[in-house]
């Protein structure tokens, strides 16, 4: 599935973005202007895609996982 947002409006080199949706666009946040392809501008159309990190969430889950068992020790 491919996501799609609208840019809504830039300010201070920051771009708003709108999810797009069958029943219309709802706010998704604001994103640094240099995280977005160059060139991007009011009303441009992007897509978004997601890969899982394996390695990321693993390294995440040792540090919950260490954090939780110094929380129950104390």
């Amino acid at each position: 599935m491919k996501l799609l947002v609208t840019v809504d409006e830039i300010e201070n080199n920051k771009a708003a973005l709108l999810l797009r949706g069958p029943k219309g666009e709802r706010p998704l946040g604001v994103f640094p202007l240099e995280n977005l392809p160059a060139g991007t501008t009011v009303g441009d159309i992007l897509s978004l895609s997601f890969e899982k990190e394996d390695e990321e969430t693993t390294a995440a889950r040792k540090r919950i996982h260490t954090l939780h068992q110094t929380l129950k020790n104390q």
